[in-house]
Order: C-alpha cells, then sequence, then structure tokens
C-alpha cells in the first residue's frame, strides 16, 4: 500500500518549475528506457524505469514507459504493483495536462477489494486525486471527511491526509504546484499521546516525602 503521510509526503525532486525537457531529448530517453526496461522486475522499475524519466522531467515520457512495462508484464505483476504505477502513471500524465488520461489510471490505481474497515483509505485518496482532476470540489472534501475518520496511526498523522488537503489548499494550481510546492502543505497537527497523570513511585521516593529517608 502507498503511504503518502507527512514524512514522506512526495515532493518530487523535479522541481518547481516542472517544465519539459526537449521533445527530442526526452524522444531518445524513452526510447532507450523502453527498450531496457520491459525485461526489468518490478522493484528495479520502480526505482530505477519511469523515476529516472521524471527525474529530467520527461513526464509524458515517464508516463509511456509505465504502461509499456505493465503491457509486458501482464502475467507476472501483481494487482497492488498494478495499482501503485497506475497511480504514477496518472501523476506523470497530470504533470504534462493529460487530464483524460490520467484519470483513466486513476480509476484502475483503486483497490476494488479494499477492506472497509481498513486502517489506511486508499480509495479515498485517489477520490481526491479524480476529484481535483475532474474539478468537481464536493468529491474532493467527500474524499478528505473519509480520510479524516481514519484513526491516527503510529507515526501520529492519519495515512494521507495532509497530502490530499494539498489539493483543495491549491486548488486553483497547476497540478505541478501540488506536487512540489510546500504553501501547498497544510502544518501537521501531531497527535500526541498524553502522559500518565499518576505515574508510580518508588518506595524511595514515597520515603522521602514522608520524611523517612535516611
Amino acid at each position: 500500500m502507498i503511504r503518502i503521510g507527512f514524512g514522506v509526503i512526495i515532493l518530487m525532486i523535479w522541481g518547481f518549475a516542472a517544465q519539459a525537457q526537449t521533445t527530442g531529448t526526452c524522444k531518445e530517453l524513452s526510447q532507450q528506457m523502453n527498450q531496457q526496461v520491459v525485461s526489468w522486475d518490478f522493484e528495479k522499475f520502480e526505482n530505477e524505469g519511469w523515476r529516472t524519466l521524471a527525474n529530467k522531467k520527461c513526464f509524458f515520457a515517464a508516463g509511456s514507459s509505465i504502461v509499456s512495462w505493465l503491457s509486458a508484464n501482464l502475467e507476472t505483476v501483481t494487482p497492488e504493483q498494478t495499482r501503485t504505477l497506475r497511480y504514477h502513471a496518472a501523476r506523470v500524465f497530470a504533470m504534462t495536462g493529460r487530464t483524460r488520461v490520467a484519470l483513466v489510471h486513476l480509476e484502475h490505481a483503486k483497490n476494488p477489494e479494499q477492506d472497509p474497515n481498513t486502517a489506511q483509505d486508499w480509495n479515498a485518496y485517489i477520490d481526491v486525486f479524480s476529484g481535483w482532476l475532474r474539478r468537481d470540489v464536493a468529491a474532493l472534501r467527500a474524499g478528505i471527511e473519509k480520510l479524516e475518520m481514519q484513526q491516527v496511526d503510529e507515526t501520529g498523522y492519519k495515512p494521507n491526509l495532509i497530502a490530499a488537503k494539498r489539493f483543495l489548499i491549491c486548488y486553483s494550481l497547476p497540478y505541478s504546484a501540488i506536487e512540489t510546492d510546500p504553501q501547498c502543505i497544510e502544518k501537521p497537527k501531531k497527535i500526541e499521546v498524553p502522559a500518565l497523570r499518576n505515574e508510580p513511585v518508588s518506595d524511595e521516593t514515597v520515603n522521602t516525602e514522608n520524611g523517612m529517608n535516611q
């Protein structure tokens, strides 16, 4: 399951000015990458494949490489791996303004078998992303409300909630801002575990308070 909590919000190293490289350069990189990655396993492709192109701001090429890899590995890729890559494909295509393509990938990024009582409502986060792309504020807010119903996890935050709120805070800005602009991040409200009011004391402490310590 992909986690995008506050501590690991995906602030792309793509840079604030998400300007793509020249078409020729990206096309060459894409051709080279697509010839290599089809035989890579998921972990290698996830870490060294599409991200290499995205880091060079070749976003469309990054998305195309994901499509190529998935097509070449249909028989071995797991449903979770497919959802992960579909989500990333939506992100990179959104960076290029290809909203319809991004929406198609987001639909396949949802988990149809998600437990209604899951601790991390991944589908609600996808609904937020989708709502933003469709300019549907109601759907966006509904997804955030679902995420707010989650329990606080071991890090003190509700999974993916802060990341989801970026779409609302920077609703009128381009997707590149949602990915990279710190101004889109709501100041987190970490839930601290309260200290015990009546902590146990040792016999020595009790004796001292009673003036019995020698």
